[in-house]
Formats: structure tokens, C-alpha cells, sequence
């Protein structure tokens, strides 16, 4: 675990952890979204799909150039046969999981001593699907969670340009050198790590709850 935890020397105390959502809170199968639409007859979606940096109509979804509707119209246009919008959504949200209960719970027990930030390449389609079906498990909401939450398609722009990050920085007032970030894109962390933030890079599926187990969180 520590050879992927990457810390700007000497930090005493971490104030502020920033999250990423897929692929870190929410484990995902992108091989199942890859079979649901083939099944609608989208082969296309193969050049759509990459675990860290979606393309084309994926890509422009989650940096906010198109609307959650508008995406799934052009999806509809390229299934054979023709896909109702209730086909169209079930097969793109396949591809997220799970959000494990431990997670949910970790999070509030952060909240307690620290910010806490979600930071997330993210559509609205995937974002409204991931408040009811995951954020809901203990009869809370996804706000209960988050201090602050920095959403791609919200900000129209995407991980890792450089200024996603900055906008956060400058939003919130964060501390770099008191801020850690966790995400399963080397590429995202290494930006991050630029601006003396705090890194650490997850594993498909890893429950690092031992990490808060440190000095650095007491």
C-alpha cells in the first residue's frame, strides 16, 4: 500500500481527502456494459469505452459538452434494431457495481475530523443513477457523504486537465499540503501531485480502509 501512497514531506496532520468515484468508492465491470450493448446491436461501443478515459460519445457526456438526453438519442440512432431510452440506460448503467456498505460508512466517520470531497469524471445519467441505487443504502442521501462535490459534467471539463483541479483548489480553499486524493488513474494523481496534493493511487476493488488507519488521520 505505501509504495502507492505518494506524500509531500513532512505532512503532519491531513485535513481535506478527496475521493474519486468510479473505480475507487464504486467498483465497475466495464466488460458487462460492453455485452449489453452489443446485445442492442451497438458495436460501436467499443471505441467508446475505456476504464480511465471514455471517448467520443462517452468523453463529451462526461465533460458536459452534451446532455444526458441528447447522449441518449445519438446512442439510440446507432442500435440494430432500434433501442427504447429504458434499453439505451439499463446497458450503459451495468457498467457500475457496487458501492459497498464499509465505504458509505468510512466516509461519514471521515466527515467527523475532515473535509471531505468527491472529485469525479461523471454524466448526469451515471450521477443520478449512483444517488438512488448506491448513495441511499443507509437511508441517507449522497450530501450526507460530501463536504463538496466536484463533478466533471457539471464544471464542463474532465481529469486530468490541470484545471479541474485548479478550479477545486481555488473553490474550496483546500490545503495541498494537507489534502490527500485517491484515484485509480496514475494520470489523475500525477497532475494532483503536481500542485503539492497528496496522493494515493487505488487498486481495482481495494478496500484501503487500512490507510485511514494512520497517524496522518487521527
Amino acid at each position: 500500500m505505501n509504495d502507492r501512497l505518494h506524500l509531500h514531506t513532512p505532512v503532519k496532520k491531513i485535513e481535506t481527502v478527496i475521493f474519486d468515484y468510479g473505480g475507487v468508492l464504486l467498483n465497475l465491470n466495464p466488460d458487462k456494459c460492453r455485452a449489453a450493448f452489443h446485445a442492442l446491436g451497438i458495436h460501436q461501443i467499443e471505441s467508446f469505452i475505456d476504464r480511465y478515459r471514455p471517448k467520443g460519445l462517452f468523453y463529451e457526456c462526461e465533460c458536459g459538452n452534451i446532455g444526458q438526453e441528447t447522449f441518449i438519442r445519438e446512442l439510440q440512432k446507432l442500435a440494430d434494431p432500434p433501442a427504447t431510452r429504458e434499453q439505451i440506460i439499463t446497458a450503459y448503467t451495468s457498467f457500475l457495481i457496487e458501492l459497498p456498505l464499509y465505504k458509505l460508512k468510512l466516509l461519514r466517520k471521515l466527515r467527523q475530523k475532515h473535509q471531505v470531497f468527491l472529485l469525479s469524471n461523471i454524466n448526469e445519467l451515471c450521477y443520478n443513477y449512483s444517488k438512488e441505487r448506491f448513495f441511499t443504502q443507509e437511508g441517507l442521501q449522497i450530501s450526507d457523504y460530501f463536504d463538496r462535490q466536484f463533478l466533471s459534467y457539471q464544471m464542463k471539463i474532465c481529469k486530468p486537465d490541470p484545471e479541474i483541479y485548479e478550479r477545486m483548489m481555488a473553490e474550496s480553499g483546500l490545503t495541498p499540503a494537507t489534502t490527500l486524493f485517491l484515484d485509480d488513474s496514475k494520470n489523475n494523481t500525477d497532475i494532483a501531485d503536481r500542485y503539492g496534493i497528496n496522493t494515493y493511487l487505488v487498486e481495482p476493488e481495494e478496500n484501503f480502509s487500512p490507510l485511514f488507519d494512520m497517524p496522518l488521520f487521527q
